[in-house]
């Protein structure tokens, strides 16, 4: 607690500044933006979605949008639980965010197993479709709108949900120390311009997985092998979904274990 009180006393201190707070909120953009670089939040996990689901734009900056607002609402709660039972014994922020990360593991390995295993089906739907029918020019239309199908959208806000279900330490300690120096209304704007930082960078890796898809797709000679890669990257994309929910509840379950 000594710590932390060092650090509410630095937090009164500079937003008792001159136009301390306007530059507050620049480097809160500016580290949310970098933060989501980092390793974390399910950037590779929604890319891979992304490309299994053939998604759209639109849905890139959906993402983006889902997990700053659930990354925002994530730290509230943390810092929340973390003022009410910081007096509790053996309870602390650590166990804390690993039952978070299980949580948002389990969900991240659903959604990849669901992927994984639809699309299989359809493959051996299309499969057998195609031998019983000699005269299938009738029914390919049928199976060609996998961009617009509900779960696909369904699966991204499930994994933009568990992606910003684990809170940023900085965004924590930030929302902390405006909660316990009476600064909390300045401390949740600065969370959300955090967010608002994360959510520009996800939106970008987002596009850029989309456009990547696209022009690796389009540079395939060949339409065969372009429909083939187009018809098992979703297979490919689930089980790489699934593999990451498994790091990340193994990761979970090593610190709660600890």
């Amino acid at each position: 607690m000594t710590g932390l009180n060092g650090i509410d006393s630095r937090f009164v201190a500079f937003f008792d500044g001159g136009g301390a707070f306007w530059l507050a909120l620049a480097i809160a953009l500016g580290v949310g933006a970098m933060h989501a670089v980092a390793p974390g939040h399910g950037k590779s996990v929604t890319a891979a979605y992304l490309v299994g689901t053939h998604g759209r734009y639109r849905d890139a900056v959906r993402l983006g949008v889902i997990v700053a607002v659930m990354h925002t609402f994530s730290v509230l709660v943390l810092a929340l639980l973390w003022v009410g039972v910081s007096g509790v014994a053996g309870v602390g922020t650590e166990s804390i965010t690993a039952w978070m990360q299980v949580v948002a593991a389990v969900v991240v390995i659903g959604v990849g197993i669901h992927l994984a295993v639809r699309h299989l089906r359809r493959r051996v739907h299309v499969h057998n479709h195609g031998h019983g029918h000699g005269h299938g020019h009738g029914h390919g239309h049928g199976h060609g709108h996998e961009a617009t199908d509900p779960w696909s959208r369904k699966g991204l806000i499930a994994l933009a949900l568990s992606g910003g279900l684990l809170p940023s330490p900085s965004a924590f300690i930030v929302l902390v120390s405006g909660l316990l120096t009476g600064r909390a209304l300045d401390a949740v704007v600065l969370v959300l311009v955090f967010g608002f930082g994360m959510a520009c960078t996800l939106t970008a890796v987002g596009v850029a997985t989309i456009r990547g898809h696209g022009l690796l797709t389009r540079g395939i000679r060949g339409r065969s092998a372009a429909a083939a890669v187009s018809a098992w990257t979703p297979v490919v994309a689930g089980v790489a979904v699934t593999i990451a929910g498994c790091l990340y509840l193994a990761g979970a379950v090593s610190v709660l274990a600890a």
